[in-house]
């Protein structure tokens, strides 16, 4: 029996934190490269594969189940007569811009970057995630804020900052 070219779905399923997801593969495929080429790489026996079945899910270990429910928010926004709320906040658009940079899905790290700016952030936010997260546009514009900040740099600023990177900033400040 043919299988119609754009209504024959294959899916994958993940384990995420104990919690299994299936979700269609084809927009996984089509948005990250990396995994695109994990579901390249050559499967043994076609029953056994990760990711064919609820008893064999592909495990997605060190990956928080919110962070993934919020990329899937982005990915599979809604059918017809359904509205899937997307993901709002700074914590849910970082958990997208997590996952996408992590697995390579630029359209979804754009439109998080894109996003992120809209919700209530810090200076420090900014930077924080500007460099664990490569975002190098938003570097100097982060710092600058900071510097001009009229509120002193906190303890907990220097936490979440690293005490070297803290202290550049302090002596920048104090120019």
């Amino acid at each position: 029996i043919p299988k119609d070219e754009q209504f024959y779905m294959t899916t994958v399923t993940f384990l995420v934190e104990n919690t299994l997801f299936r979700i269609p593969r084809d927009p996984l495929e089509t948005h990250s490269t990396v995994l695109r080429d994990m579901f390249l790489l050559p499967i043994g026996d076609r029953s056994e594969a990760e990711g064919m079945s609820d008893e064999s899910p592909i495990r997605l270990e060190g990956i928080k189940k919110i962070d993934f429910q919020q990329l899937m928010k982005v990915l599979f926004p809604g059918s017809f007569g359904q509205t899937q709320r997307l993901p709002v906040g700074l914590e849910e658009w970082s958990s997208v811009l997590k996952l996408a940079t992590l697995w390579e899905f630029e359209g979804i790290r754009r439109a998080a970057i894109g996003a992120l700016p809209k919700c209530p952030i810090t200076p420090v936010d900014k930077l924080v995630l500007a460099r664990e997260y490569n975002i190098k546009e938003w570097l100097l514009p982060a710092i600058n804020e900071l510097v001009q900040r009229p509120n002193p740099i906190g303890v907990e600023d220097v936490a979440r900052l690293g005490l070297d990177f803290a202290l550049k900033i302090l002596a920048v400040r104090e120019q």
